[in-house]
């Protein structure tokens, strides 16, 4: 497997109402004769979600007998909730655009394009199988079209979009839910991981060599990795993995929130504890806040200057 390559984009400044201009950048993979890029803002754990997705189309491509270049290209729309959208196609993979103008590949190829916060495994396979059984079609019914949603401001080739999100509402074929059975792991780095099968995302500790499955679920938003992990379900939620242990805390809940989009800032701060930092705009009565989590209590402090202000009150009264 290839290593990243990582690509400076300089295609788009964010700033979002904070007080710092911010660069999205695009990371690239190759799988097979599958190419996998993603536009984002942050390290999300969608860069590597959409990378296990691009291991299992090489493989959906293998049973479909087909062997030329497949283009996947994901633009996360990572600052709020979207409906996704999502474009197929049969050309260089250009985006006609203020920040782009060049043909992203060197033959033309099946592109298949999604905008969205989330990313979907199920959807991506159906996109592509669509496109691999009907590449005739696309390419005499494909059209320029305009796309201006999402902080995107594109000239591309589609099918008609509407006619793909029906299609996605059909069964799956046999195919597919062969493919999604398989099961796609994320390096380990330390003891914790988790792997991708049938849609769902299972969390695992690895001990002597052995894989321990410790918790399903739909979604991973972010990934905190260590002997002491965080999986976080949602931008709202997370879970306390013990590596050591085996075990799994109860669900935590992070409140007042505001629609806070960036990744968390977590560090390990020794004697059992976990610091998780909102670096915020200080714009709009905004404020940086850390949480504290007790890991041997199993205990998620929502705002601890809150609580130090709270004690120093206390104190003078």
């Amino acid at each position: 497997m290839k290593r990243y390559r990582y690509i400076l984009s300089l295609i788009l400044i964010f700033t979002f109402g904070n007080s710092y201009a911010h660069q999205d950048f695009w990371i690239i993979e190759d799988f097979g004769n599958v190419k996998v890029r993603i536009k984002t803002g942050f390290r999300y754990e969608e860069i590597q979600k959409v990378f296990l997705f691009g291991q299992l189309a090489e493989q959906l491509a293998k049973q479909l007998n087909y062997s030329e270049q497949i283009f996947l290209d994901f633009n996360h729309y990572y600052v709020r909730n979207c409906e996704p959208d999502y474009f197929i196609s049969y050309d260089k993979g250009k985006i006609q655009s203020t920040y782009e103008k060049e043909f992203f590949l060197k033959e033309k190829s099946i592109v298949i394009r999604q905008v969205a916060r989330q990313f979907d495994a199920q959807t991506t396979l159906k996109l592509l199988e669509y496109a691999i059984l009907n590449i005739q079609d696309i390419k005499s019914s494909q059209k320029e079209i305009e796309y201006r949603k999402n902080y995107c401001e594109w000239i591309i080739n589609s099918i008609d979009t509407a006619f793909i999100k029906k299609m996605l509402n059909e069964p799956n074929s046999n195919q597919i839910n062969n493919v999604l059975s398989l099961k796609i792991k994320k390096p380990f780095k330390d003891y914790v991981s988790y792997y991708l099968q049938n849609n769902k995302y299972t969390v695992c500790v690895k001990y002597n060599k052995i894989d321990t499955a410790l918790i399903t679920l739909d979604n991973v938003y972010q990934f905190y990795e260590g002997r002491k992990s965080l999986v976080f379900d949602t931008d709202t939620s997370f879970y306390y993995i013990s590596g050591f242990d085996k075990k799994v805390s109860e669900r935590h809940i992070i409140q007042n929130t505001d629609n806070y989009w960036q990744p968390y800032i977590i560090n390990y701060i020794g004697n059992e504890k976990l610091s998780i930092y909102l670096s915020r705009s200080h714009l709009f009565g905004r404020k940086d806040r850390t949480l504290l989590y007790l890991m041997d209590k199993d205990i998620l402090i929502q705002d601890l200057d809150e609580l130090i202000n709270d004690k120093v009150h206390n104190q003078n009264e």
